[in-house]
């Protein structure tokens, strides 16, 4: 019983606890050789939620995508690295890359 308790206090204890921000941005191919790249941001969102967001804000605004990625890093500074080294080989490889100014944030706060 005792256990039982210790376990019940340390699933409370962790669920409490604030949750360690991932560094993202999200990508997606597209008709004729394009790549749209958002902006870089730090999140607690699950991955899910995040290429859900992302292909919404695409259908939204009427850009034709393939499945979304939502690449993460431990810190501002690599996920900068990523998403330079994604930008530079897509346009290499004679993609059109489209950079949107979008984070979940400003989409949730654009929302009606």
């Amino acid at each position: 019983m005792r256990i039982l308790r210790l376990g019940a206090l340390a699933a409370a204890v962790l669920a409490a606890a604030p949750a360690a921000a991932d560094w993202r941005y999200c990508l997606a191919r597209g008709p004729d050789r394009t790549v749209y790249l958002s902006a870089p941001f730090s999140t607690v969102a699950a991955m899910p939620s995040l290429d859900a967001a992302f292909a919404q804000m695409l259908d939204r605004t009427h850009r034709a995508h393939d499945p979304v990625q939502c690449p993460r890093a431990e810190d501002a500074k690599a996920l900068q690295a990523m998403r330079l080294t994604a930008l530079r080989y897509n346009r290499q490889d004679g993609q059109r890359v489209v950079e949107v100014d979008w984070t979940p944030e400003r989409d949730s706060a654009a929302k009606p």
